[in-house]
């Protein structure tokens, strides 16, 4: 009688396991579980392909302005302005410099798209980036001026904003 009661007690801990396991693993392939605020850009990848820097920086605002490549191309051909910021998470000066850029872009009320690098590695050549931060401005589809690298100031951008806005 008590090795049945010693067997049960031992399966129903298994189970136990194997039903948090399985709750867990889950909830982690959902992508609006990955972050606090549920924000997922990548709708073209599935959860568990998103790299960890990807992943970390999916609560930080700063960089909820991404797309995927399909949206940006979209955006550019669409013949308006449209400046497109290329990151990476695992960049440095990115992070030291997409605080700044968002900053300016909210002053200056104009519209903003990101593409995190690190995930898609096509627009290294589709827009000849050679280098992250990269910010470009397109109209009517073709590139009209671009900013590599981090300029240490929101002023640099500001101007960079007038200069290619027409302000």
């Amino acid at each position: 009688m008590g090795n049945k009661i010693f067997y049960g007690i031992i399966a129903a801990i298994i189970v136990a396991f194997i039903a948090i396991f399985v709750v867990m693993n889950n909830n982690s392939s959902e992508p609006d579980q990955l972050s606090d605020s549920g924000y997922y850009p990548y709708t073209d990848m599935e959860p568990e392909a998103l790299s960890g820097p990807t992943i970390d920086a999916l609560d930080n605002e700063d960089y909820h302005y991404n797309q995927t490549p399909a949206e940006v191309a979209g955006a550019i051909e669409s013949g308006d302005g449209q400046y497109v910021y290329f990151w990476s998470p695992t960049c440095p000066h990115c992070l030291e410099a997409t605080p700044l850029l968002v900053d300016a872009f909210e002053q200056a009320d104009e519209d903003l798209i990101q593409l995190n690098v690190l995930e898609y590695e096509e627009p290294w050549n589709t827009y000849e980036l050679e280098a992250t931060p990269t910010l470009i401005y397109f109209e009517d589809g073709e590139e009209v001026e671009r900013m590599t690298g981090n300029p240490g100031d929101v002023e640099s951008y500001e101007s960079f904003i007038a200069a290619t806005s027409g302000e």
